[in-house]
């Protein structure tokens, strides 16, 4: 009797796991969470996991310093981040990048950033897993550090990352506005504290539900 009651207690978990809607975030330093002390469970996607619970499987793809542009000094994907998000087989797919393409040294305007972003979105729409798109815009950057500009994040990103996103009919999150108000969760000026990670976790689980809504059952 003991055994059935394992095996049985096994299946259901086992069953449970299936059941999760697999969540990738894909992103730079921001989602890898550079200067959040416990990572386990203050990064943006820690904290996303929180918010929609057991129901789904949330895992962080992030990776300090990287690029949306494959000609940038780090693009992500040369990481081995990038493989293996896709080997995860995602059903949704959350992509925060920009924030290092606005260093000189990356960036010769928008085409090129807009192009590698889109082109590494479609990457994850063709998967066999047929994931759901949330295009997140970049975090607002308070300082001029590591030669991160907020100036092209404003006037070289913001527009055209929306653009892209209706264009292939994208969720499309709006990080950019809430965390203009929130200085003081951005003790570095580029990199938000646990509580600033709690506010893009908040906005990003909002459209994360409304994309889940959608998946093919």
């Amino acid at each position: 009797m003991k055994h059935l009651l394992l095996s049985l207690v096994l299946l259901a978990a086992t069953v449970t796991s299936f059941a999760q809607i697999r969540v990738a975030c894909v992103g730079n330093s921001i989602t890898y969470g550079h200067g959040i002390e416990d990572r386990e469970h203050d990064t943006y996607p820690a904290q996303l996991q929180v918010l929609l619970g057991s129901d789904y499987d949330v895992r962080n793809f992030g990776v300090s310093g990287t690029t949306a542009q494959r000609q940038g000094d780090f693009p992500w994907v040369s990481t081995d981040e990038y493989r293996k998000a896709k080997e995860f087989l995602p059903q949704i797919v959350v992509i925060k990048l920009g924030t290092n393409d606005t260093k000189p040294q990356n960036w010769t305007g928008s085409e090129r950033f807009i192009n590698d972003l889109e082109s590494l979105a479609r990457e994850f729409a063709a998967l066999p897993s047929q994931p759901r798109l949330v295009i997140a815009l970049p975090a607002k950057a308070f300082e001029v550090r590591w030669d991160i500009r907020d100036e092209i994040i404003r006037e070289g990103e913001l527009k055209q990352i929306s653009r892209m996103a209706k264009r292939n009919k994208w969720r499309l999150v709006d990080l950019y506005r809430p965390t203009s108000r929130i200085a003081d969760c951005f003790p570095d000026g580029i990199h938000p504290n646990a509580q600033g990670a709690g506010v893009i976790a908040s906005h990003v689980s909002k459209a994360v539900l409304k994309e889940s809504k959608k998946l093919k059952k």
